[in-house]
């Protein structure tokens, strides 16, 4: 079921403790490494950076494209900083030696979203083409699955924490996805937004199986993924 709710309130204000700052039009996606002070930023003008957050500094910097970067990731367990370009590649980089781990075409247009495994040597990305691709590292990192169903572009895809055999996809026409890993069939849609998708995640605890979704709309919507079949449709 959809959780409806409007109340005026006044935006939170909050201190800025650090201010990372590089020379580019625009940070296309940010990450922090799970157990280092580094955040990591995908930019406009196609470099990928990684600050201390502590002390403000660079700590690496990466010149991948003349184009933009819009997604960068950290593969903390491997050591690797992901990345995916305009010129729809994908990028893996050993964020100590700086060597180049191994570089692909990935999709057929741009690549708005990539998702890491928390356990497996998997990839998720989704394109403006309308597909998620599903890359295991440990086979070359082969396409190893392939999801289709989506009328628009894939903004975002996000496993759930608490079942990584599945995960959600955002897409601009208007829908939710929820995906098995080893079916091409979604399990279901969530439809309800009157413009497209933009962003997906899942609420961390069990407590609370919620998908919260935001959208050109203007509105976020919370999801209550009991309500929701396991199965796929048929």
């Amino acid at each position: 079921k959809l959780k409806r709710g409007k109340r005026e309130t006044m935006p939170l204000r909050l201190e800025i403790k650090k201010k990372l700052s590089a020379s580019s039009e625009r940070v296309k996606s940010v990450d922090i490494h799970p157990s280092e002070p580094w955040a990591l930023a995908a930019l406009y003008n196609g470099n990928v950076m990684i600050w201390d957050y502590e002390t403000g500094s660079v700590v690496k910097s990466f010149e991948l494209s003349e184009l933009p970067v819009r997604c960068a990731k950290f593969i903390s367990r491997k050591q690797w900083v992901l990345a995916a370009s305009d010129d729809m590649r994908m990028r893996i980089y050993d964020y100590n030696t700086m060597e180049k781990v191994h570089d692909f075409e990935a999709h057929s247009d741009y690549i708005r979203s990539v998702e890491v495994h928390p356990s497996l040597p998997y990839i998720l990305s989704s394109s403006d083409d309308m597909t998620i691709k599903l890359w295991d590292w440990d086979r070359g990192f082969e396409c190893t699955q392939f999801f289709e169903g989506h009328s628009h572009y894939v903004m975002q895809v996000k496993f759930n924490p608490k079942d990584t055999n599945t995960f959600a996809s955002a897409s601009l026409d208007r829908s939710i996805k929820v995906w098995g890993l080893g079916s091409a069939v979604p399990h279901y849609t969530l439809e309800g937004h009157e413009r497209g998708v933009n962003c997906v995640d899942y609420y961390p605890s069990g407590d609370k199986p919620c998908i919260l979704s935001g959208a050109d709309d203007c509105i976020v919507k919370i999801w209550d993924i009991r309500c929701w079949p396991t199965v796929p449709n048929t």
